[in-house]
C-alpha cells in the first residue's frame, strides 16, 4: 500500500475508536471539608486546629495507599494504627532549629509477609500528615527533630 492510504486508514481507525470513548461523568464539587479533612461537629463542618491544621479522619486509608509504593507486599501486610497526635518537626540545629513542619502524626506498625506468607516482626513508623495528605514517614517511634505535643 502506498503511504497516503496507510495514513488515511490509520486516521479513520483512530477517529472510530476515539468516538467510542464515553464522555467523562461530572464530579460533585469539592467542599471545604473534603479539602481540609479534620473532625466534624454535629453540623458536619470541619473542626480545624489553627496551628496544626485539620485532624486527618481517613488516615488508615491514606497510610495504606501511601505505603503501597514504599514497601514490598504492602497490600498483604498487617497494619496497626495509633490515634493522630499533634506534632512538629524542626529543620535541624545547623539550620537554626526553625520549625519545618507542623501537623498531625500517626504512629503505625506494619508487619510485612515474606514470599512464603510468614509475617515478619512489625516495623514501627511515624507518619506525618498535613490534613488528609501524607507528608513523609520516619522509621521508629522517636526522632531527634520530631516533637509530639499530645503525649
Amino acid at each position: 500500500m502506498n503511504k497516503t492510504l496507510k495514513i488515511i486508514t490509520l486516521t479513520a481507525l483512530v477517529s472510530i475508536f476515539a468516538g467510542c470513548v464515553p464522555a467523562p461523568t461530572p464530579k460533585p464539587p469539592i467542599s471545604l471539608g473534603s479539602i481540609l479533612g479534620g473532625e466534624r461537629n454535629n453540623n458536619t463542618q470541619p473542626i480545624v486546629d489553627k496551628e496544626y491544621g485539620a485532624k486527618p479522619l481517613n488516615y488508615t486509608h491514606s497510610i495504606r495507599s501511601y505505603f503501597l509504593t514504599k514497601i514490598a507486599r504492602a497490600d498483604l501486610s498487617q497494619y496497626k494504627y495509633g490515634e493522630p497526635k499533634r506534632a512538629y518537626k524542626r529543620k535541624g540545629f545547623a539550620f537554626g532549629g526553625d520549625i519545618a513542619w507542623k501537623g498531625w502524626l500517626v504512629e503505625t506498625s506494619i508487619a510485612t509477609p515474606t514470599r512464603t506468607g510468614r509475617l515478619l516482626t512489625p516495623k514501627p513508623y511515624m507518619v506525618l500528615f498535613s490534613g488528609e495528605q501524607v507528608i513523609e514517614h520516619i522509621l521508629g517511634y522517636s526522632h531527634k527533630l520530631i516533637t509530639k505535643v499530645d503525649k
